[in-house]
Order: structure tokens, then C-alpha cells, then sequence
């Protein structure tokens, strides 16, 4: 996220300096300068970094400042990107900024006497990869065991280039990609865009056949909960039925997968980092992951002929060393999924900058897609590509009009109601019957998700009905159901017996 912003066009300096006056050695002094210098405040020095848009430095750097003669000043950090020196004697310093991915930077800093606090900005910039630096005496990764083949070699198989003489600072980047994710759920409720969409259908030969191309209104929703919990839904033209992707298959979550840096479930996951590589000639941190073995997947699930099933998922991100926000992230399957027949399912998703200058922000969001799946035996390739992105905040004194697989409650009154919801699953899906306890605000509403790992955590598909009680008067709450489903909902007012929130 874009900080804010101290200056414009200057590259190193906000606060003009005086011209440096020539030091009279101490005994030359007259005895009231020499009281005077000794009892005024010491001089400090804060060094800001920033990137070359004029956003704050996140990145790992060192700040080294270093007079013409003597020993290095010591320092401490303040914050990411900034450093602040005390007690600094009047003199001529060198200051030098460094962090992997970046040019190294000298400057000279004149400190002169009563001078306080002195901050000088100093802009970072990137130094594209050097490919020249890697280490050639290893073999190079194949891209593909049989030309054949419809797809490259496996996460596991291929390890992009990276600078050997860089050492990567794992927890840092963690923290930071996942400090970016943050913001990302805290300042999303709403985005849409054009989506386009290219299937192909891929024979046993390795042959491409004729391609389906759709478009879509595409909208993203985000809902977080009082838990800290956050769920992201989709809908492409108002709805999330399959049937109108090409071959009835249905592409969603991909918004999602970058969150697995966040705090939250960043802990379901093993990361390794493998060096300071590079995508698309800028320098990127390359982080290794895999799923837990003994922490449930959370992140996507696949849906299959009525089956439910968590995709533990392994892969590779490339992360930027100066913001930390992840600029491409690819993902495959830990193993096959053999009960609903998947055997490859891998996904390389590339992130674009969107600026929202009615918000004065910028988050990033997915630019392209790239999906190659195999099941029982049938492969095809999808790509989605996005543009036309559009922010919406949604008003807090509104509901937010969902249009599938939830159900609304919107308090008409001006007391907070209590209400129970019940969902009886079909018979024949051997589920046990949701309940759901809740508190509607006085004029305001509450929506209950439905679906695997959300509110109402049971398949839209096994939905046979549901039933409302509460405790306010008649028709003092409006309640609907947006279920790709057709279900019955009861609803009973006045309800007697005391509810548990």
C-alpha cells in the first residue's frame, strides 16, 4: 500500500541544509561559544528509505553512516526502511544504504553544530537481476521430461535461478507478504471487473484443440467476521452456477491463494526461501511452501458429483524485496485427490498494481491466470485474464446484496432481535443439522454464508430446508434466501423460549 507521501521530485533531501562553516579548533573558542556548545542538545540523524514512487521502504536494508575519519556511528531502527542516529558530532558523514535487490547508495551529510534532528529521504533503486551471478556449475532444471507433454515439469522438479550471494531473510518476508495480505482483507469489501476466459480441451497426444472463449462481469465479496475470520465469495454475471463456465466446469478461488501468507493461515503452511531470483526482470524473493500435514486445508476445495474435498496444496511465490507483495504465485497438488479422479491441478496466477483514486489506494489484484487440470483422464487448459477493476465499499448502514448461497436478516425495528436459524440437510448426504445463534442489530442486517468451512458449513447441494425463529413481533424481520437451490424457510415470530446467542 502506497504511504503517504513526504516529497515530490527530490531524491535525497526535504529540509535544506546550511553551508558547511569551517570548525575553529576548541581552545580558540571564545569561552561563552564553548558553554553554549556544550549545553545545547545533541545532534540526530533519521534516515527514511523510500521506493522510487515515493512509498515507504519495507524491504530488509542496511544504514551504515560513517564520518571521513573514526569510527561508524551506531544506530537503531525505528521501523522498516528507517534508522535513527544520536548524539552525531558536527562533521562530513557518508551515508550508505543497502538491501537485497537494490543499488547500493553512497551520500555525504553534513551535520553542523545546534543542528537537532536532521531526516534525510533517500530513494531506493531497483537493480535488475543478474543472471551472470547465478551459479552455472549446477545442472539446469528440465522443463519437461516427455516433449509430449502438456505442461511443464512440477514445483519440485524445476527451481528458478537464483543469486547465490544474497542470503534470504525468511521470517522477515513471511511477515511482511503477510503483513500485505492484511491490508489487502482489511481495505477490500467489494471489487469487479471484466473477466475473460480461454478454455481449451488437451487430447492424450499432447494435442490443443479449438478454443471457448466467455466473458463475465466479475464481482469479488469479502466478508470478515468478529473471529477475524475473513471468506471471499464470487460471482460471475449474478451468479456462481458451473453451468455457465466452458465444459460446466467451474474456475473459483484464485483471489484467495495469495492469502495463505496471511497471518491467520500463513500457520498451515511449511516455508522455505530459496534465494533472490527475479520475474519479469525485477528482482523477487522466491518462497517455497507446502501444506501441513497435520493442519486442514483451507484455502480451496474441489467439488466433484457431490463430494467435498480440501486441495492441500505445495507451490512457489515470488515476493517483492522492497513492499513485499507477491508479484506471481504457482500452486499444484500435494498428491492426487483419487476420490474425486484430479490428478493435476496447477495454477500460476500474475499480480497487477490496481489504483482506486476514489479511495487513494492501490491494492494488488490478479492480472492473469493460467489453470492446467487433469481428471479421470481429461485434461484442458484455462486461462482468465481481468481488466476494468472497480472498487465499492458497501455502506454499513446497508446489507450486502449477495446474489447465491446465503441467507439475509434485515431488522426492521429499533431494538436488537435474537433469532435462531436451523438447516435440515437432504436424507441421503448423512449430514447433521445446522444451527446458527445470532443477534440482529436494531436496523441493521446480518448474512449467514452456506457452504464447506463458512456460516452454514454444509454443500448448497444438501440443503433440504430451513427454519427461523426469533424473538421480535410479526414481520419485524425481512428474510431471504439467495440459494442456487431450491429449498422451504420457515419463519417464526414471537418466539417464547429463550435463545442462546
Amino acid at each position: 500500500m502506497l504511504g503517504e507521501r513526504f516529497f515530490r521530485h527530490s531524491a535525497v533531501l526535504l529540509a535544506s541544509l546550511l553551508s558547511c562553516l569551517p570548525l575553529l579548533p576548541a581552545q580558540s573558542l571564545p569561552a561563552e561559544k564553548s558553554a553554549a556548545y556544550a549545553s545545547s542538545p545533541p545532534n540526530s540523524l533519521r534516515i527514511r528509505l523510500r521506493l522510487s514512487d515515493e512509498s515507504p521502504f519495507a524491504g530488509t536494508a542496511s544504514i551504515r553512516v560513517m564520518p571521513n575519519e573514526g569510527y561508524e556511528v551506531a544506530g537503531h531502527t525505528e521501523s522498516d526502511g528507517e534508522m535513527l542516529f544520536t548524539d552525531v558530532p558536527p562533521g562530513t558523514y557518508i551515508m550508505e544504504a543497502s538491501a537485497p535487490g537494490f543499488l547500493t547508495l553512497r551520500q555525504k551529510i553534513q551535520i553542523q553544530p545546534h543542528q537537532g534532528l536532521l531526516t534525510r529521504f533517500v530513494v531506493m533503486k531497483a537493480k535488475p537481476f543478474d543472471v551472470q551471478a547465478t551459479d552455472k556449475t549446477s545442472p539446469s532444471p528440465a522443463t519437461a521430461v516427455d516433449p509430449r507433454s502438456w505442461i511443464s515439469s512440477g514445483i519440485d522438479n524445476t527451481v528458478p535461478e537464483v543469486d547465490p550471494r544474497v542470503e534470504c531473510p525468511l521470517p522477515h518476508v513471511v511477515r511482511g507478504a503477510g503483513q500485505r495480505m492484511k491490508e489487502f482483507v482489511a481495505n477490500l469489501e467489494r471489487f469487479t471487473a471484466t473477466e475473460r476466459v480461454e478454455h481449451q480441451a488437451i487430447d492424450v497426444t499432447g494435442g490443443w484443440h479449438s478454443s471457448e472463449v466467455r466473458e463475465f462481469n466479475y464481482v469479488v465479496t469479502v466478508k470478515r467476521t468478529s473471529m477475524n475470520v475473513f471468506l471471499m465469495d464470487e460471482y460471475r454475471n449474478g451468479s456462481s452456477d458451473p453451468e455457465q463456465f466452458p465444459a460446466h466446469i467451474a474456475t473459483q478461488g484464485m483471489p484467495a491463494i495469495a492469502l495463505l501468507f496471511h497471518p491467520v493461515l500463513a500457520s498451515d503452511y511449511t516455508f522455505a526461501c530459496e534465494g533472490l531470483g527475479a520475474w519479469e526482470g525485477r528482482s523477487a524473493w522466491q518462497v517455497h511452501f507446502v501444506q501441513r500435514p497435520d493442519r486442514p486445508s483451507r484455502i480451496l476445495s474441489y467439488s466433484a458429483g457431490g463430494k467435498y474435498s480440501s486441495l492441500p496444496l505445495k507451490g512457489r511465490a515470488w515476493i517483492d524485496p522492497g513492499t513485499f507483495q507477491v508479484l506471481r504465485i504457482e500452486t499444484e497438488l500435494v498428491k492426487p485427490l483419487l476420490e474425486v479422479g484430479l490428478t493435476v491441478d496447477h495454477v500460476a496466477i500474475s499480480y497487477q498494481p490496481v489504483e482506486f483514486p476514489s479511495r487513494a489506494q492501490e491494492l494488488w489484484l490478479p492480472k492473469v491466470v493460467d489453470l492446467y487440470v487433469e481428471r479421470q483422464g481429461h485434461r484442458y487448459y484455462r486461462r482468465h485474464t481481468f481488466k476494468d477493476f472497480q472498487l465499492f465499499v458497501v455502506d454499513t448502514a446497508q446489507s450486502v446484496q449477495l446474489a447465491r448461497e446465503c441467507y439475509g436478516f434485515t431488522n426492521e425495528t429499533d431494538r436488537d432481535i435474537m433469532g435462531v436459524l436451523t438447516v435440515t440437510p437432504v436424507s441421503e448426504a448423512k449430514l447433521d443439522q445446522i444451527t446458527v445463534s445470532f443477534t440482529i442489530p436494531a436496523g441493521g442486517s446480518v448474512v449467514k454464508l452456506v457452504g464447506p468451512g463458512k456460516d452454514v458449513a454444509i454443500p448448497v447441494d444438501s440443503v433440504a430446508s430451513a427454519t427461523f425463529a426469533h424473538n421480535g413481533p410479526l414481520d419485524a424481520v425481512k428474510v431471504d434466501a439467495h440459494l442456487s437451490k431450491e429449498s422451504t424457510l420457515d419463519v417464526i415470530s414471537g418466539t417464547s423460549f429463550p435463545l442462546q446467542q
